[in-house]
């Protein structure tokens, strides 16, 4: 007896056959995810005031 298969399982199983079967597809998916990851460094860097002095807590007190 073979054990059932979860349905997470099989939409996994799905997924990677559909990219097999698609490379430009998983091509521009793989471009996007960098993209964005990217796109996130960018928006830390420039809008986080990263490396600027730190401003103390307890200055006030």
């Amino acid at each position: 007896m073979s054990p059932k298969k979860t349905r997470t399982e099989e939409l996994k199983e799905r997924a990677l056959a559909w990219l097999a079967d698609h490379p430009k597809a998983e091509g521009t998916l793989w471009f996007l995810a960098a993209l964005a990851c990217i796109a996130i460094l960018v928006w830390f860097l420039g809008f986080s005031n990263f490396g600027a002095p730190p401003e103390f807590v307890y200055e006030q007190f």
